[in-house]
């Protein structure tokens, strides 16, 4: 029986993958021909054909002027030029011009980093961004007149801006704010007084952007996520909560289509999203999942309807109500954006109907004759049942946390305070970890810091006029990705150009007054903020032309002579980084499924220790304990920036395991290490020894996370898992459902399955399999 109901949930999860792979195909072959075939070319050997320049040329222009409307932040674009723009405006005013230009350059810095995350942490992130440019300005201008310190300074202000890329890229962005600062008001040095006016007076410019932010800001952050995943739910619900069980699975695939490619377009190849873009990811994840659980539990239902309906009643009712009422209080948070049902009641049907389920098996199981003979399949029932309540309950948790906004009313997981090393996404035992050559990110932030010290004394030892456009193009181009680097490098450069020229010819054809700068000043801070994701060429051309416009207060000067310098910085500077990265390049996709296992392979070892803490406390130590959770950590790093430079890798041709199922690890293992740390926070309560059945699931995770490295590694789907939900389940009714330890394992065991299903989603290549004579399979999972 367990047989069929595998068939049945493969042939579920094919209807599922079908859909998503014709969406993720067109998108796929959208993005290869814009960005990937170019380069591909551009690596070619020497002797192509000249014709082939053309096209790049005339590729990179096309994408340089494309706009993707539907990518377009308008909202973000009046508020970052009403700040920027009113103090200039005001400055001109009352001819308080460096004042108005100080206030102003601040808000730009800082208005950068207003990135529409939740309230509390984008405000948090912008006030350490206005803290940082402000003591940037005074350190930097201080600095100026000394050669030999700026250099120092800015190695070391990059180093530090390129480690953070191990937190994720949002906090990279704003680390990267304190060379840029440096690198532009060293060009303008002064003494400590005026360095410290000027410091002020940025700080104050900052907390206008801050006020701006607070004034303005609205409830639709994420809003078309939001949405979509809330329809996946809806249509969940709709379809649990019919009584007749009509078989209408076409709007639930429809939607988690849409999902899927909702959150494609509006996060984009990001490997590290911030909190709530990595929750949807699971969110969509988790639906899927459940989905499939939920086909199998209703052919089971159709089976005992055969032979006892009021059986099939009592065992199945519970459930399908309780599903129905979790799915669409998910559906609800996303949409208003606010938990406004009773966890806890919740909780409790879901605890309900697995325990109907479990009191109808031990019924057969008392019986004689043929009910003793349906035991068997009630076993299966249960199971999936268990299962479904174990996604259902972390859906919930999900949709109550997901915006970071602190604790939520009646959560589903008891929760205990954490010193800051058990905390998941925490920056300094993230960085702590990082702090080798080992971490992909260290090696970022030295080859930024080397880079940018080159770029930097080039400028100090020649005396370049406008040679801060060395260092300046280096922090805009480098990135620790070869499609960032190199794809995108491209469009900097032709868009760092064309600005120059169009800010020379508009200074040198109407010799704008202040109010005329402060106006062209205002239009490109919309611009450049605007089209930052629907255009990157639009971008750099208007971030080139507004710092043009910037320097321009500070006097008169020869504009075309002006304009062939800055030329000559931004090409040498290009150069310079294009040549670096070159000697020390990185391709990740052929590495990818190692760097996957070893992640994997690292968790492992991180449980192992832990659990082998809580079984016998005596035998392990904090310490031994603490150096596998940094090399978790680390591996986790190295992980997600493997997969977001895959992700900009020219392509060639499909492979089994790529970045949607490296993508798809790193979410659901994180969320396992988000359990796993919670554990170790236990641990200093001196807990009792686990019970027996904790070491029976600690072999068993052991074994799953062996294979689905080796499945990874091998580019396949993992073969069948022990039957890790069902000894959790074991593990629970001893521990008790609500302990620490049934509690976290359960999320554990549940994103492990997670992991399990979407490398069951590696597929042979059609291709391979059409010589071969066969279908491509998907393995069932355990659980």
């Amino acid at each position: 029986m367990k047989a069929v109901l595998r068939v049945r949930a493969c042939h579920g999860r094919s209807l599922i993958d079908e859909v998503a792979r014709i969406a993720s195909r067109v998108q796929s072959e959208r993005n290869r021909r814009v960005i990937c075939k170019p380069i591909a070319r551009a690596v070619a050997p020497v002797g192509v054909p000249s014709t082939l320049t053309v096209g790049i040329v005339r590729r990179i222009l096309r994408g340089t002027i494309k706009v993707e409307r539907d990518k377009v932040k308008v909202a973000w674009g009046e508020r970052f030029a009403f700040g920027v723009g009113v103090p200039l405006f005001i400055g001109a005013a009352t001819g308080l011009l460096v004042e108005g230009v100080a206030v102003s350059g601040g808000a730009l810095m800082v208005g950068l980093t207003d990135s529409g995350a939740p309230y509390r942490s984008r405000i948090r992130a912008m006030f350490i961004t206005c803290v940082s440019v402000s003591i940037c300005t005074f350190v930097g201008q201080v600095a100026g007149n000394y050669s030999v310190i700026t250099v120092a300074l800015l190695a070391l202000a990059s180093f530090g801006a390129g480690m953070f890329i191990a937190v994720d890229l949002a906090t990279y962005f704003v680390a990267l704010m304190a060379p840029l600062t440096i690198t532009l008001v060293s060009a303008l040095p002064a003494d400590a007084v005026h360095s410290l006016e000027h410091a002020v007076l940025v700080f104050a410019g900052g907390l206008f952007a801050i006020a701006i932010v607070l004034v303005s800001w609205r409830a639709h952050a994420h809003l078309p996520e939001r949405l979509a995943i809330a329809k996946v739910y809806r249509s969940l619900a709709h379809w649990a909560s019919d009584a007749k069980d009509r078989d209408e699975r076409a709007p639930v695939l429809l939607a988690q289509s849409e999902a899927r490619e909702t959150l494609n377009i509006a996060q984009g190849p990001v490997a590290v999203p911030g909190a709530a873009a990595e929750a949807f990811r699971v969110l969509v994840d988790e639906a899927d999942r459940t989905y499939l659980d939920l086909v199998a539990l209703r052919n089971a239902r159709k089976r005992i309807e055969t032979w006892d309906p009021t059986l099939a009643e009592r065992a199945f009712e519970v459930g399908r109500t309780a599903a129905a009422e979790a799915f669409t209080a998910v559906a609800q948070a996303l949409e208003t954006r606010r938990w406004s049902a009773d966890a806890g009641s919740i909780r409790d049907r879901l605890d309900q109907s697995v325990t109907a389920l479990r009191n109808e098996l031990e019924n057969c199981r008392t019986a004689t004759g043929e009910e003793a003979l349906r035991a068997h399949e009630l076993e299966d029932v249960l199971s999936r049942g268990a299962s479904v309540r174990a996604e259902l309950r972390g859906a919930v948790d999900l949709a109550t946390t997901w915006q970071g906004e602190g604790a939520p009313p009646d959560p589903v997981r008891h929760r205990r305070p954490r010193r800051r090393d058990l905390e998941l996404r925490h920056p300094i035992p993230i960085l702590r970890a990082n702090m080798n050559l080992r971490s992909s990110a260290f090696r970022h932030a030295l080859r930024l810091a080397v880079t940018v010290g080159i770029a930097a004394a080039i400028d100090r030892a020649f005396g370049l006029p406008r040679g801060y456009w060395i260092p300046l193009t280096v922090l805009f181009v480098l990135r620790p990705d070869f499609g960032a680097t190199f794809t995108r490098g491209l469009q900097r450069y032709v868009g760092t150009a064309l600005g120059v020229v169009l800010a020379t010819l508009i200074t040198a054809a109407l010799h704008p007054g202040s109010f005329v700068l402060a106006a062209l000043i205002t239009a490109l801070s919309f611009c450049f903020c605007a089209f930052i994701f629907a255009n990157y060429g639009l971008f750099t051309l208007s971030v080139t032309a507004c710092i043009i416009f910037f320097v321009s207060y500070a006097g008169p000067h020869n504009e075309y002579a002006t304009a062939l310098d800055r030329l000559l910085d931004t090409t040498i500077g290009a150069t310079l980084t294009l040549g670096i990265y070159a000697l020390w390049p990185t391709w990740e996709r052929a590495l990818l499924p190692d760097t996957t296992a070893e992640l994997i392979e690292a968790d492992r070892g991180y449980l192992s220790a832990l659990l082998q803490a809580w079984l016998d406390p005596a035998s392990h130590t904090r310490e031994e304990v603490a150096s596998a959770r940094a090399a978790a950590r680390l591996a986790r790093t190295n992980t997600a920036a493997s997969v977001q430079r895959a992700l900009l890798e020219p392509t060639g041709r499909h492979t089994a395991f790529g970045t949607d199922q490296a993508t798809g690890i790193l979410s659901s293992t994180r969320r396992f290490a988000d359990g796993a740390l919670a554990l170790e926070a236990y641990l200093e309560d001196d807990p009792p020894p686990a019970p027996p059945e904790a070491r029976t699931l600690a072999v068993q995770l052991d074994a799953t996370f062996d294979e689905l490295a080796c499945a990874a590694r091998e580019h396949r789907a993992p073969e069948p898992l022990p039957p890790l939900r069902q000894t959790q389940q074991a593990l629970a009714a001893v521990a008790g459902q609500t302990s620490p330890l049934a509690e976290e394992t359960d999320r554990m065991v549940n994103s492990v399955l997670i992991a399990s299903h979407v490398l069951a989603r590696v597929q042979m290549p059609v291709g391979a399999a059409a010589r071969l004579g066969v279908e491509p399979a998907i393995a069932s999972t355990g659980g």
